[in-house]
């Protein structure tokens, strides 16, 4: 019943006794027996506390502007609160970031010879794509996975040489369904994957070879992406240091942005 659970929070929050014992295989009575053990009186009990867990964590921007959340007035009361959610939750992530866990993603990132594959949906997509356009300056071979109707395109061919890191932040279970196939297959292929998440509790952490957990509290109604940028950022800023390499590239693409005109031409002296 545990690995149920676990298994298939925050989903299976929301599913009756009926529902449960049909998912699970379980009778009536394992699951009653599951709930006392974990301090439950019954398994109703323990159903309202995981429906309320899961609708504080799941919550969804509509929602939070629905009940009043918080919307300071405009000016510099607005430009205030957004700087201090975006600061109080940078330094939470600084706290609570695993460095060894950052120093293995890091070097992961630093072995140029293996193809990475970048994935994300919704809101993370823009981000991401900025993280791989930038790590494309210090290294070769990443691939920034595009709408998820062409993953199986672009994944095809996988081997345990790849490396494959996905963001998934604060969504509801189904928008999250490509990022599990996607770590699922990867795992199937050997290949070696990165999961970095502002949910510990994520069901996606079970198929992640290396996790790296990011801050995001606060009640506005669009949470902060701001750790994770800086996490891409100090991620870039490992890269770069250690690849030999990147100082060449970084001038080759500079050289064809120069050709092409796309930097203002330098004033002479």
């Amino acid at each position: 019943m545990a690995d149920f659970y676990e298994d298939g929070l925050p989903q299976v929050a929301l599913a009756n006794l009926r529902q449960v014992c049909e998912a699970s295989g379980a009778s009536t009575a394992t699951v009653a027996r599951f709930a006392r053990k974990l301090g439950f009186a019954d398994f109703r009990a323990l159903s309202r506390a995981l429906h309320r867990e899961a609708l504080a964590d799941l919550d969804r921007p509509g929602e939070r502007l629905a009940r009043g959340a918080s919307m300071p007035s405009a000016g510099q009361h607005m430009l205030d609160s957004r700087f201090d959610l975006a600061l109080t939750q940078v330094e939470a992530t600084c706290e609570q970031l695993s460095v060894p866990a950052f120093e293995r993603v890091s070097m992961l990132l630093q072995e140029v010879e293996r193809p990475l594959v970048l994935a994300a949906v919704a809101s993370g997509r823009p981000l991401m794509t900025y993280f791989g356009t930038l790590l494309r300056y210090l290294r070769g071979q990443v691939t920034v996975l595009p709408g998820t109707d062409q993953w199986a395109h672009a994944v095809a061919g996988m081997t345990s040489r790849w490396v494959v890191l996905a963001a998934a932040f604060d969504r509801d279970p189904l928008p999250m369904l490509p990022i599990h196939a996607l770590l699922r297959f990867a795992r199937r292929r050997g290949a070696t994957t990165v999961l970095i998440t502002n949910r510990p509790d994520s069901p996606l952490l079970r198929d992640a070879d290396h996790v790296l957990v990011v801050a995001a509290g606060g009640d506005a109604v669009f949470r902060t992406r701001a750790p994770l940028l800086v996490l891409f950022e100090a991620l870039l800023d490992a890269v770069g240091s250690a690849e030999p390499q990147a100082v060449q590239r970084a001038g080759d693409i500079e050289e064809l942005f120069d050709t092409l005109g796309g930097y203002l031409p330098r004033p002479q002296d």
